[in-house]
Formats: C-alpha cells, sequence, structure tokens
C-alpha cells in the first residue's frame, strides 16, 4: 500500500487513519507492522497475556484493583503525542483510558518482546526515575545485557562510535 503525501513535515493521527494494514506512528513516522511475528515471539506473548492476566484475575479476587491485560494488535495514543503504538502487551487500570479506538492516556504497565528477527543491534532502555539506563546488544541472534550506566556517566552507543551522557 502507498501512504499518502505528509500534509507537513510528517505524518499525523489523522492520517494514520486513513491507512490500510497494521502500522505504528511514532513522532510524525509510520512503521509498518507487517509481517506477523515469528512463533516464539507469538509463544511468548501468549503466555505472558495468560500469567498477567491470572495474576490480575487473582487480585481481583481479593478485592485489589480491576487492572485489565491487553496483547497485540491495540492502539496506544499517548497524551500530546503524534504516535500510534502498538506494543505487544498493556495493562490499564483505569477504565477510563479503554476506548473503542484502543487505550488512550498512559498505561500502567507495556510490555515488549524483543525479536532478534528486526535485525536492531542495539536496545537502550531510560528509567529517568529510577536514573539508570540498561544498554542491550544483538548478539549471535540474542540480545545481552552490554551495560548498566547511572545518570550522568558516559555511555557508548552504536558499538562504540558515539559516546553520550546519560542523563
Amino acid at each position: 500500500m502507498s501512504l499518502p503525501e505528509p500534509k507537513q513535515a510528517g505524518y499525523t493521527i489523522e492520517d494514520w487513519k486513513a491507512w490500510e494494514g497494521r502500522w505504528e506512528l511514532i513522532n510524525g513516522v509510520p512503521f509498518d507492522m507487517t509481517p506477523a511475528p515469528a512463533t516464539e515471539h507469538q509463544r511468548v506473548s501468549v503466555q505472558l497475556t495468560l500469567a498477567i492476566g491470572n495474576a490480575l484475575e487473582e487480585a481481583r479476587r481479593a478485592g485489589k484493583g480491576g487492572c485489565e491485560v491487553f496483547h497485540a494488535p491495540v492502539d496506544l495514543f499517548l497524551p500530546h503525542e503524534e504516535s500510534v503504538y502498538q506494543p505487544d502487551l498493556v495493562v490499564v487500570c483505569d477504565p477510563a483510558k479503554v476506548t473503542s479506538q484502543g487505550i488512550v492516556g498512559v498505561p500502567d504497565l507495556v510490555v515488549e518482546i524483543l525479536s532478534p528477527s528486526t535485525g536492531i543491534p542495539e536496545y537502550l532502555i531510560v528509567d529517568p526515575d529510577q536514573r539508570v539506563g540498561l544498554l542491550l546488544c544483538l548478539e549471535r541472534g540474542r540480545y545481552q545485557e552490554d551495560a548498566r550506566v547511572e545518570w550522568g556517566s558516559m555511555m557508548a552507543l552504536l558499538g562504540g562510535s558515539l559516546s553520550v551522557t546519560l542523563g
């Protein structure tokens, strides 16, 4: 499918609504979500969905919450962003965030299952509350922890070709 010409320096959620197929829109940049994930990715996704769903059900029976788990494809719209995400799993504890179009607002938990088949060589996870970064690198088809860096420390990215201070 061909994408329409952008009306401005990027695509908008209104543009995204007219597209066919499964697309993520991140800061105005479209990402095709096809082909479907590999079977191992799906196996892990189902297992996590069941485990989280069962734990949430137990918590509900114990009177501790009314959270709900959703699995891909589900659209996630974060506030003040021209983005539409499709994370693998999303847990939402505020029913007001669950709409017929997807999840609108910040969820309580997002799970992304890394797929080596995507070929992304580095995956940086930054936690500003804990003031730490975790760099995962693709090695022999598997993601391995490469570095855990505290806020204010220098971090090597892109195979060491780029150095940045975290935070």
